[in-house]
């Protein structure tokens, strides 16, 4: 998905973003250093020199709110027109985000579809729909990591298995 936003977009560079807790999950598997390193790990696996993983969720007290996040980013680099990327069953529903009106201010949206999702228009909001054809879904590989070991780099999986994430108990 980053290898097509950065494509599709024409973006300098990828900052991803692992939630020190998300306000819409009751809990994780792996712990947010664990998912660092694990973004960290798929980086260079896959030679994405663009993209690099920030700690600045992580490093903060809970949970983690995007317009805080989008704030801290454009108060760096004001000039900058900053991208949000996601998927079209985050952006159905970010009218629940904390401060959407914020978000729709300061950001542009990179909207990943499945297939043959259509993304909808949102008065006010800046939005690219991006179409997007990999099976991959975090929540298959957390439920069966063995069966979709494949979707991930090796060294992530390998990671992975080593610190007994994902795997049942």
């Amino acid at each position: 998905m980053a290898a097509a936003a950065h494509d599709v977009a024409a973006l300098d560079e990828v900052i991803f973003m692992p939630a020190a807790v998300s306000p819409f999950k009751k809990g994780t598997i792996a712990t947010a250093e664990q998912r660092h390193q694990m973004l960290s790990i798929a980086l260079t696996d896959g030679g994405l020199d663009w993209a690099r993983v920030s700690d600045f969720e992580w490093n903060r007290p809970g949970p983690s709110f995007s317009w805080e996040t989008a704030r801290h980013f454009r108060s760096l680099e004001p000039d900058t027109e900053w991208c949000w990327i996601l998927g079209t069953d985050q952006w159905e529903q970010i009218d629940r985000w904390a401060e959407p009106e914020r978000l729709r201010e300061s950001l542009h949206f990179l909207v990943f579809t499945r297939e043959g999702q259509i993304v909808r228009d949102r008065a006010g909001w800046r939005h690219t729909a991006i179409p997007f054809a990999h099976p991959a879904s975090s929540t298959a590989i957390r439920s069966d990591f063995a069966g979709h070991r494949d979707w991930l780099t090796p060294g992530v999986a390998a990671f992975a298995e080593k610190e007994g994430i994902y795997q049942k108990t």
